[in-house]
């Protein structure tokens, strides 16, 4: 028979906040985002604080949709840096972007979303900025911040600072009246256009925070980012790395009433252009594609000199300078945006050649 193990020593009036858990911060959070909500949407405040939250089934021009598209992801270790610089006002649009974005490339509009931020401790006054970008970033999508969860896991985290970021979106396709969108609708001779990204957007931080020797102790790390780089047009690496997702909805939208006919559209995201672009093209078709035709951000040629990281590598890993790759039609108006840039075409594939053909040099 084995040994008997003692019980514990009774704790003698153990509480949820000695265990790192601090529900009055919790209630008090709630309420912030509550009143946060409120002001951006009125008609939503009231089932904040529910079990669960949602809306009607929009309705466009009196059609119903004909799809639910949902999606859901993070910043990944990107919340790491913007922890050790307290630094949270971008932060919001690249959780928000990761997901909405993915909703819209498949053909649907952003609707209705959900954040989880989980932290180590709570602090009411310095999180509430997150929430802050995550409603401003909305906007941007054409979203609604609907409801969340808020968690204090103390045991979860390496340091006190810590948090971790999600959103999860639901996004409605609606009849296109015989206009076809997605893979389907690509045909060699359409245009290759790409957004500016300004920054990594929410991929590559592994890498970035290697290279830049950034999983060093946090003190360390701080000073680090806090330091200016000639090759950043001094600024700091935090500022540069920290640069938020942008979110090109919008400006897609008001292309459409001046005759652009988008096609498809790929988000850029972890695997580069090499990866995603194939997404949203038919086997038979390719693009080729001139890296000269715009400036990629000094950040990209940094981690590259500094990690001697591989151009193949870079290309796979990174967005390049680039957040979205829009396909469109040439028989349509040209997209006039000065986020926007005509970097190729599509072309016909023979065999298994890649679907991404790269040419010319970063600028």
């Amino acid at each position: 028979m084995g040994a008997l193990i003692a019980a514990p020593p009774p704790l003698g009036g153990a509480t949820y906040a000695q265990a790192g858990v601090d529900i009055d911060a919790g209630n008090s959070f709630a309420r912030m985002v509550k009143g946060l909500i409120a002001q951006a949407w009125p008609e939503a405040a009231a089932e904040i604080g529910g079990f669960a939250g949602g809306g009607i089934i929009p309705v466009l021009s009196g059609v119903f949709p004909s799809r639910v598209e949902t999606s859901t992801d993070g910043t990944g270790t990107k919340a790491i840096l913007a922890a050790l610089v307290e630094e949270f006002s971008g932060i919001g649009h690249d959780a928000v972007a990761m997901s909405a974005v993915d909703t819209y490339v498949v053909g649907a509009k952003p609707v209705y979303l959900l954040d989880n931020l989980d932290v180590a401790r709570l602090e009411p006054a310095k999180h509430i900025t997150i929430i802050e970008s995550v409603i401003g970033a909305c906007k941007l999508a054409g979203c609604k911040l609907v409801g969340g969860e808020t968690a204090e896991l103390p045991d979860l985290f390496k340091h006190p600072w810590m948090f971790n970021l999600n959103t999860s979106v639901v996004g409605f396709s609606y009849p296109s009246n015989g206009e076809l969108f997605g893979p389907v609708a690509v045909k060699p001779g359409n245009l290759v256009y790409g957004w500016l990204s300004y920054g990594l957007g929410s991929n590559g931080f592994s890498l970035a925070r290697k290279v830049f020797q950034l999983k060093d102790r946090p003190s360390r790390a701080r000073v680090r980012l806090e330091r200016t780089w000639p090759e950043l047009g001094g600024q700091t690496l935090a500022a540069s790395l920290l640069q938020p997702t942008p979110i090109y909805i919008s400006a897609i939208e008001q292309q459409k009433p001046c005759g652009v006919k988008f096609l498809a559209h790929a988000h850029i995201t972890g695997g580069g252009m090499v990866e995603n672009i194939p997404r949203c093209l038919p086997p038979d078709c390719k693009v080729r594609i001139d890296r000269s035709r715009w400036c990629r951000p000094a950040i990209f040629s940094l981690i590259e000199r500094l990690g001697n990281v591989d151009g193949a590598e870079m290309d796979r890993t990174l967005n390049q300078g680039l957040m979205m790759v829009s396909i469109v039609s040439q028989n349509g108006k040209p997209v006039v945006n000065p986020h926007a840039v005509l970097i190729g075409e599509v072309a016909a594939r023979e065999g298994n050649e890649p679907q991404v053909e790269l040419s010319g040099s970063y600028r």
